[in-house]
């Protein structure tokens, strides 16, 4: 048995490398072919461009099927993980041509289905092929996802139909039933899903995710419980994020349109309240095993929410990004994404208890490696939420309760942001404490001291905060003056102070003073002639700057702009701040305290933490330093506010 080990991003590079390679090549041998034709010269030459293409024909095949592989055995894994290991005998060896005709017969399989137990032959090849991206894209063009919910409901009428009538003497078959079925399942899942992450030529039309969204949304299919199939299919799959976010905003937003109670329910079920017609799931029902162990699985956001519990680059874009919204109750209020508001406040989870949301919600703050920061922002979003809607949610979440599914995965990453660091550990030291952990309340009390907490902090997260050559460095560390270069974030967790040199500190106190105005006024005034005095404060301010630790994480800004500024900050526009630019860690300080009718929320990298310098250190200044970008995620009135509430990511 060979084993390899995949760094996925690097293949995944090189896949897509290889594909516009040999596009490019075709493409510009036609052209040169053309050109030298038109002008009679000889073009034979051309032909060694053939060893070329027939290089990268022969090695595209098993890359591609590496990749595919490697993403699944990835999926499987709790957390992201850069690298994973496979079986190099499990990399299908036949060519695309015969994996394509396997994903033919397997289609007229699905077709030809009625009723009882799945062709032994389908379940076969799903086993076989589903990761093979050559079956798996073969498959997606062939079946469309009416006709995969077709197959899925009919077999769950089939395992009904067995439930009512099975005597205790044939359990034997339910549980075969069961089986196979359960197999076909996450074949399903797992070819469709490895069909969107195609690319080249192996990429799905651009409108596939929208076909999906489509029929989970089609009030009126030829299939009842069509939409309940799809979603139990796509909880199985691991799915690209394009088309998570595709799916589940489409989904998302037809539910809050149609705001109509239990309409999942009533799509599966007969106005008799009898048994469903959707589809089933087999395994998670309250009453495990043959012949009546499983669940009606009608409510396909649960579904696609358990597929980005998988993802969290598309947990990132559903509950980072889009829109946001004021949320209050009684003295406590906050801004926060709109999406991971309704998942957690406002919506019911009957079919799994919110399993699916909780696992979405925990995969997108669950910082790792080569990450987005803006899992800490989600995660403060996530807090907020169950701080200030507790009530709502406890209502709503009768028979689960995300406080303890997820709440100390939130405290835990909350623990890893400045400022508020300190005091959530305190917080969840006590409650491990309350329900027995004492290992992780150790360790939780423990990220309140200064360096050595956070080394205790990632007892937790290093693994997938840091890479080897960082933990090992960091091990041998025995003081503060040997941190190595890049450590700054160990300073930023931990609350360490940083010593600035005496003009470095007086450039910031000139520009938390009242130097910030004379500053600001020359550097966004594009055509004004600055100073050379003025010029050397504005250059020793972001020197200074460059010497502080970034501050990485969401904060406020509260301004006042003018029509024409506005204009400058619309969705998918990169905006430079030519000046210094002064946000807060404190939500409440960027509202209230500077009047205006425009309320920022940054997502930032490289702010740096300037309070400690100013004489009003309540701003929780967080200060970035001129000609920083900015990509405009989101722009809305929002009424409550009475002001224009604009979402920025700091560009890479």
């Amino acid at each position: 048995m060979s084993i390899a080990a995949i760094d996925i991003a690097e293949l995944a590079g090189l896949v897509t490398a290889l594909e516009n390679a040999a596009e490019n090549i075709a493409t510009r041998r036609g052209d040169l072919s053309g050109e030298l034709s038109g002008v009679h010269l000889p073009t034979t030459e051309l032909n060694r461009l053939d060893a070329v293409e027939g290089w990268i024909d022969d090695e595209l095949p098993g890359l591609r099927r590496r990749l595919a592989l490697a993403r699944h055995i990835e999926a499987q894994t709790p957390g992201p993980q850069a690298f994973v290991q496979l079986d190099e005998s499990t990399i299908p060896t036949a060519t695309p041509e015969e994996a394509r005709e396997r994903a033919d017969r397997a289609a007229e399989l699905i077709e030809d289905y009625d009723d009882g137990d799945p062709p032994q032959e389908l379940v076969d090849l799903l086993a076989e092929n589903a990761t093979d991206p050559y079956f798996a894209h073969q498959l997606a063009t062939q079946v469309s996802p009416e006709e995969v919910a077709d197959f899925i409901v009919s077999a769950s009428s089939t395992r009904r139909q067995m439930a009512g009538a099975t005597m205790p003497d044939d359990v034997e078959d339910v549980e075969r039933f069961d089986e196979a079925y359960e197999a076909t399942l996450d074949g399903l899942g797992a070819a469709y899903g490895t069909a969107t992450q195609g690319t080249g030529d192996l990429a799905l039309p651009d409108d596939y995710a929208a076909s999906w969204s489509s029929a989970i949304t089609e009030e009126s299919p030829e299939v009842l419980g069509q939409a309940s199939a799809l979603g139990l299919v796509i909880s199985r799959g691991t799915f690209s994020a394009d088309f998570l976010t595709t799916v589940a905003t489409d989904v998302y937003e037809y539910e809050r349109e149609l705001d109509e109670d239990d309409m999942w329910w009533k799509r599966a079920h007969s106005e008799m309240g009898a048994d469903g017609y959707g589809a089933i799931d087999p395994v998670h029902g309250d009453d495990e095993g043959a012949p009546t162990g499983y669940t009606e699985y009608y409510d396909p956001l649960a579904g696609i929410m358990s597929a980005v519990g998988r993802n969290p680059e598309a947990g990132h874009a559903l509950f980072g990004t889009g829109t946001f919204t004021y949320i209050e109750a009684g003295d406590e209020s906050g801004m926060v994404n709109e999406f991971l508001e309704y998942v957690l406040a406002k919506r019911k989870w009957p079919v799994d208890d919110g399993a699916g949301a909780d696992a979405a919600i925990a995969a997108a703050i669950t910082p790792y490696e080569g990450g987005s920061t803006m899992s800490t922002s989600i995660a403060r979003d996530a807090h907020e939420i169950l701080t200030i809607k507790a009530a709502e949610i406890e209502e709503r979440r009768e028979d689960s309760n995300p406080f303890s599914d997820i709440g100390h995965l939130i405290l835990d990453g909350l623990g890893l942001i400045p400022i508020l660091g300190e005091p959530v550990d305190a917080i969840n030291a006590l409650w491990y404490a309350a329900e027995g952990n004492v290992v992780d309340a150790g360790l939780s009390a423990a990220g309140m001291i200064p360096f050595m907490g956070w080394g205790a902090t990632g007892g937790r997260w290093t693994r997938r905060a840091l890479n080897a050559d960082e933990l090992a460095a960091l091990r041998q560390t025995d003081g503060l003056d040997e941190l190595p270069e890049g450590f700054d974030g160990i300073a930023r967790a931990d609350d360490l102070h940083v010593d600035l040199s005496e003009t470095d500190r007086l450039a910031l106190e000139d520009y938390t003073g009242d130097g910030y105005w004379d500053m600001n006024a020359a550097l966004r005034n594009p055509g004004a002639d600055i100073p050379a005095g003025l010029q050397g404060r504005i250059d020793r301010v972001s020197d200074a700057l460059a010497n502080l630790p970034a501050h990485p994480g969401t904060t406020y800004r509260g301004t006042d702009l003018n029509d024409s500024q506005l204009a400058n900050y619309e969705p998918g526009e990169v905006v430079t701040e030519r000046g210094f630019m002064s946000t807060s860690t404190d939500p409440d300080v960027a509202d209230s305290d500077f009047e205006g009718n425009t309320y920022f929320i940054v997502e930032g990298r490289s702010g740096r933490d300037v309070a400690p310098y100013s004489e009003v250190s309540h701003e929780a200044e967080i200060l970035f330093n001129t000609g920083t970008e900015f990509e405009v995620l989101d722009k809305v009135f929002d009424e409550d506010m009475g002001k224009w509430v604009i979402r920025l990511r700091e560009a890479p």
